[in-house]
């Protein structure tokens, strides 16, 4: 038996045991819950728990959970039951998966249907936009449950608040200092003193300081792709739009910030955390995402070869981003995706583009 195959067998056993719905391990601290369906995930995740490289048990785990699990960064799922799309998940950001059942699909308490978090996050294949569309549909959930007589703490209300904010303060400072000195030259202490707040709440929320360039690189990125397919404009708008606002993003970070995200991320097999190991296919996604919704409201033809496109023009992206890094800033990344985007993307976009659409 592997260390991770022990650890799961354990937890199940003790999932069973003290009759939780989750567990969840990483090293001596154990996090447990007895509340129903993602909501101890989301919980924790909103906490800012750094769980990377943790072991974890569950009840019942669907695309929604594993989605969940990909964000929280845990490297084994047991599940009394387990969907097949939840497996699916699990095996394609290379989680350590085991269960009791495996069964088609995840329905909702009365029988009578898909359950409503698998209906969220049925189209989605993005764990960071699952965990947004997750989190909304939790929120409308709770309130629907007040309407008819339900009531949450506010005391926990508050207590997520504070524990958010903090985290998005320890983001602002950290990114703020690690864009003037790089990476190297900052030091934990350093962040935390310019927050405010002890060493240790630091790690309450990462690992490393490495963690928090990974951070705030998951909240830009996905906030651009969400912006760009919302942008109200024809096709060619909409993907200059994603492509230009991608690399306009990251010159404002700053390039050292750029260069030490690079440096973390450029040999996969350093990254503990799997859902950043796979940051260059997740952007090549979201560019797949882009063509594909230009097929589907009739702007590009139905044979536009959306991998083949989506492959070059994330490669054109991080080439432009790694020769911006290797210039050591000498001129502008933004500048130089507009350039590209005005004199080569229409020649490769034109052929697959449908009738008067642009």
């Amino acid at each position: 038996m592997t260390e991770i195959t022990t650890s799961l067998a354990l937890l199940g056993g003790r999932l069973k045991d003290e009759n939780l719905t989750c567990i969840v391990q990483k090293d001596d601290r154990i996090l447990t819950s007895r509340l129903r369906g993602i909501r101890p995930l989301l919980d924790w995740i909103e906490q800012g728990e750094n769980l990377h490289g943790a072991c974890a048990a569950d009840r019942i785990v669907g695309k929604a959970a594993a989605m969940l699990y990909v964000l929280m960064g845990v490297k084994g799922v047991f599940a009394e039951v387990l969907s097949k799309s939840g497996l699916a998940v699990l095996n394609k950001y290379g989680i350590s998966a085991q269960y009791g059942t495996l069964t088609p699909k995840i329905m909702n308490r009365d029988g009578t249907g898909l359950c409503p978090m698998e209906q969220t996050v049925l189209a989605i294949d993005e764990p960071s936009a699952a965990y947004v569309a997750l989190a909304k549909k939790a929120e409308q959930l709770r309130k629907a449950a007040q309407e008819n007589g339900g009531f949450m703490s506010e005391k926990m209300t508050n207590r997520k608040i504070a524990a958010l904010e903090t985290r998005k303060k320890l983001l602002e400072t950290a990114k703020d200092i690690i864009r003037e000195k790089g990476l190297v030259n900052t030091s934990i202490e350093e962040i935390t003193k310019a927050c405010g707040v002890a060493n240790g709440t630091f790690y309450t929320y990462f690992k490393r300081k490495e963690d928090v360039v990974f951070a705030i690189s998951h909240d830009m990125f996905r906030e651009i792709y969400e912006e760009a397919q919302s942008y109200d404009g024809p096709f060619m708008d909409r993907l200059t739009f994603y492509m230009v606002t991608f690399s306009g993003h990251i010159e404002r970070d700053g390039l050292k910030l750029c260069q030490e995200w690079v440096r973390n991320t450029v040999d996969p097999d350093l990254v503990e955390n799997p859902y950043d190991k796979e940051k260059l296919r997740k952007d090549n996604d979201s560019m797949k995402g882009m063509i594909k919704k230009g097929v589907e409201r009739g702007e590009l033809r139905e044979d536009t070869p959306i991998d083949a496109l989506a492959d070059a023009l994330t490669d054109v992206i991080y080439g432009e981003m790694l020769c911006w890094d290797m210039a050591g800033g000498a001129y502008s990344f933004e500048e130089r995706t507009k350039t590209f985007c005005k004199m080569f993307l229409p020649a490769m976009i034109k052929p697959y583009l449908n009738g008067n659409a642009e």
